[in-house]
């Protein structure tokens, strides 16, 4: 079984696999990029079973053009922070009208194909910091790559999922940004194959157990009534 899952959400769902695997004792290979580029490969006719990008975009891409996708619902959702170096101290207010004149490099997920991008964008916007900030961007392949270039130094600030930040040691969190600032963080899972073993890993997603790990790592959980049929 092949498994597509955005890079945010990538640790959890292999953790989902192994633990499968060990139950079942069928083989299950969990591949984790930014949603671009899960969602390019699973366009271009990829043998993938269950789709799990960090957008509803990339999922309707999938529905519209993969035949026999199923929508099975959202998964879990996130937030976006702003995160900088752990010299960098203190907290900044979102409701400055420009941004502080000493960030110098801003690191996010590329807007023009990510989903963290777009996220990023929407939000910078809405503040009224976007157009000040484009001179200063450091687009990225994926939100993972972002936290990243803040981790070495090379950002003074980056943009990036909450749940990103739990996992590292050297950034820290600025400000939360408001979810009223952007589209809804959520993902989205796609079943593209009904044999019984995809029904059952899909259906694992959604149970207590697997629950309580997505909450422990920072992600929100969707409603189970929102779920669609596995």
């Amino acid at each position: 079984m092949l498994v597509f899952a955005a890079s945010s959400l990538g640790e959890v769902v292999q953790q989902a696999a192994e633990r499968f695997e060990a139950d079942s004792g069928i083989a299950i290979h969990v591949h984790v990029a930014g949603s671009s580029t899960i969602g390019r490969q699973a366009l271009a006719g990829a043998n993938v079973d269950v789709f799990i990008p960090a957008d509803r975009a990339w999922a309707e891409a999938i529905l519209d053009e993969r035949p026999g996708a199923v929508n099975v619902g959202d998964l879990a959702g996130n937030r976006l922070v702003l995160v900088g170096g752990s010299e960098s101290g203190g907290s900044i207010d979102l409701a400055d009208p420009t941004p502080p004149g000493n960030w110098s490099r801003l690191a996010i997920a590329d807007p023009a194909h990510v989903p963290a991008g777009r996220y990023a964008r929407r939000s910078l916007q809405s503040m009224g910091w976007w157009a000040s900030l484009v001179p200063r961007l450091l687009p990225t392949a994926d939100v993972r790559a972002a936290l990243r270039l803040v981790e070495l130094g090379e950002a003074d600030v980056g943009v990036v999922y909450e749940t990103d930040v739990a996992a590292s040691t050297t950034v820290g969190v600025l400000a939360r940004i408001p979810a009223d600032l952007h589209d809804p963080i959520v993902y989205p899972v796609v079943r593209l194959d009904d044999r019984p073993e995809v029904l059952d890993f899909v259906d694992r997603l959604w149970n207590p157990e697997f629950r309580e790990t997505l909450h422990l790592r920072g992600f929100t959980l969707m409603p189970l009534q929102e779920v669609g049929a596995r």
